[in-house]
């Protein structure tokens, strides 16, 4: 009885300490250990605590995109699991949410709130001497992630203060997407302007294993020539006077 008791002492004592130590875990500790659970995601000057934390920068496949906080849900870890609200604040991207880190290696995004400028785009369509105007912002109301692979996600976006500059200059209304998880896999969804202005769109895209795929009709509404002019330089002219822009790229051009 005596040796029973003295066990369960040691027990007792042991997750003591260990709770203290996990209470108090420094972040550049537990970020050295963890590394390999980050997939992509690379951080630097880590700092605090495990549970609430601040890393200098956070890179993504290589592409610095500003400081990040966290604030983690000490009861996830009962299911194995990893929460935590998260912020990324950079010179031009801000983004917010709920990311959980699952027992398979997956990571879940949750009413993740971002605004990054429309440039980051460029890259992946490929629009030539062209550069993308204004800032696109949105809500991912969930999306899943195993490694650098996006493999659904849901929610919109707008594109506002959309405009080009380069070999031509033209500004245009709201440009607004809806997207989704696909039966077969991956995200599609539509494209479409906010009838405002004088650039009319009409367009699908859809994304899926590192890949997307995207077409639409693009009008100069009510003729406008500065619209009309920009339409030259994308796309291919349709015999009606429309662009029809067709795009097969890489998602990781984005990043």
């Amino acid at each position: 009885m005596r040796f029973l008791k003295g066990f369960l002492v040691l027990v007792v004592l042991a997750l003591v300490i260990g709770g203290i130590v996990l209470w108090t875990l420094p972040a550049d500790v537990a970020y050295r250990y963890g590394t390999s659970y980050l997939g992509p995601v690379t951080l630097t000057g880590v700092r605090g605590t495990i549970w609430d934390g601040h890393a200098d920068g956070v890179s993504v496949l290589g592409r610095d995109i500003g400081e990040l906080d966290w604030h983690a849900q000490k009861r996830a870890l009962l299911t194995g699991q990893f929460v935590a609200d998260l912020r990324v604040k950079g010179a031009d991207i801000d983004a917010a949410g709920i990311a959980t880190r699952g027992t398979r290696g997956t990571f879940t995004l949750r009413d993740l709130r971002f605004r990054v400028p429309a440039e980051i785009l460029a890259p992946a369509l490929d629009l030539g001497n062209l550069k993308l105007l204004g800032v696109i912002s949105g809500t991912v109301t969930e999306a899943t992630l195993y490694g650098a692979v996006l493999n659904s996600a849901t929610g919109n976006a707008r594109w506002t203060e959309a405009g080009v500059s380069g070999d031509a200059e033209a500004r245009f209304s709201d440009i607004l997407a809806d997207f989704s998880a696909q039966p077969d896999g991956g995200v599609g969804g539509t494209v479409r302007d906010d009838g405002k202005g004088e650039l009319a769109v009409d367009g699908t895209f859809r994304a899926n294993v590192g890949t997307f795929d995207a077409q639409a009709n693009l009008t100069a509404r009510n003729g406008d020539p500065q619209v009309a002019e920009t339409l030259r330089h994308v796309g291919e002219l349709q015999a009606d006077g429309s662009t029809r822009l067709i795009v097969h790229g890489q998602m990781l051009k984005v990043l």
